[in-house]
């Protein structure tokens, strides 16, 4: 009889929806001795990854996604239960989800792998606004906030509570893919350190670094970026686009969507000065739309946008310009 590696039968419990085989399955790895840290890394984390690999290239729905991700919620539950050990010492760790960051998993199997080491901590769940984080953490009862961001949208909001933590004298370790490899969009805004694996919430406290984190007024304006603007920008690629009249209701508000996630990635991008974020969401969009269209239409709509953005965001304006033109010499490259 042939055997799968636990990820694979992970994976296919996740596509079959199926709670009770995907929380045995983790559960007995842990029976048979495997630590948490290493079943959260080497199966639940790429599973999830896997999933959400699905969504980006249409193969699975919106609703497919929250459904496996529920399933992974249910089996990480079980597995944080049956996995914690008695806290050992006084050290106390809040984990928070950035500010706009609506994905709890990632900060969650962390938790999971810190209460299993017996460490205290107390999760405060999506979205925590920058002023009740604060609030909570002027209590003066904590030792580390843990930060954790999955969307490079919410990188902002991301900055904005490593700010209020410090504003309380609490040190912040950031962790999630919104950070990218390495510890540089972690020091753009202010955090004192950077963890690739929810061990760091067992090793040394971090001390507190004192960077500067300033946000650009820039950044602020254009993660808000006004309806207006986006509608203007929208109208105008129409019009130098005429087959886009035809689109569906649907269609044409998800690319009114698509022109204002590209203000958010650039405001992101000017945050952490990292160019390659913005980047990394323009080749990604490429992808999605039509062949024939991809890099016309999503260079002019750079370049749309960016006139509209122009007069309250210059930098952005001329970033993002930069950016999408980069993108089309690329691929014009390739085709030669």
């Amino acid at each position: 009889m042939t055997t799968h590696p636990p990820l694979e039968d992970y994976f296919r419990a996740l596509a079959e929806v199926d709670s009770a085989r995907a929380t045995a399955i983790v559960l007995g790895l842990l029976d048979d001795g495997t630590p948490m840290r290493s079943i959260t890394e080497q199966v639940l984390v790429p599973a999830q990854v896997r999933v959400g690999e699905h969504w980006q290239r249409g193969q699975w729905s919106v609703a497919d996604e929250h459904a496996a991700t529920a399933v992974t919620e249910t089996a990480l539950a079980a597995l944080t239960r049956a996995a914690a050990r008695p806290i050992r010492g006084d050290r106390h760790i809040v984990i928070a989800c950035a500010e706009g960051e609506w994905h709890t998993l990632p900060a969650r199997a962390a938790a999971g792998c810190a209460t299993a080491g017996g460490v205290r901590i107390t999760t405060m769940g999506p979205s925590m606004p920058a002023e009740h984080l604060g609030r909570r953490l002027a209590a003066g009862d904590v030792d580390l906030l843990a930060l954790s961001c999955t969307m490079p949208t919410n990188l902002i909001g991301a900055a904005r509570c490593v700010q209020a933590a410090h504003d309380q004298g609490v040190p912040v370790l950031t962790g999630g893919r919104a950070f990218g490899r390495g510890a540089g969009r972690s020091e753009a805004i202010g955090a004192d350190a950077h963890a690739s694996s929810p061990q760091a919430l067992i090793g040394p406290i971090p001390e507190m670094a004192g960077r500067a984190s300033d946000i650009p007024l820039e950044a602020l304006l254009l993660d808000a970026v006004e309806p207006g603007a986006v509608c203007l920008a929208h109208e105008r690629l129409v019009a130098a686009y005429p087959r886009h009249v035809g689109m569906t209701g649907d269609a044409q508000a998800l690319s009114r969507e698509d022109l204002r996630s590209m203000a958010r990635f650039t405001g992101a991008a000017l945050v952490v000065k990292s160019p390659g974020l913005l980047d990394d969401f323009l080749s990604w969009l490429a992808g999605l739309l039509s062949p024939d269209l991809s890099i016309p239409v999503l260079t002019a709509g750079a370049h749309l946008l960016a006139d509209v953005l122009e007069p309250d965001a210059p930098t952005g304006a001329d970033l993002l310009r930069t950016r999408a033109d980069r993108l089309k010499q690329s691929v014009l490259r390739q085709d030669n």
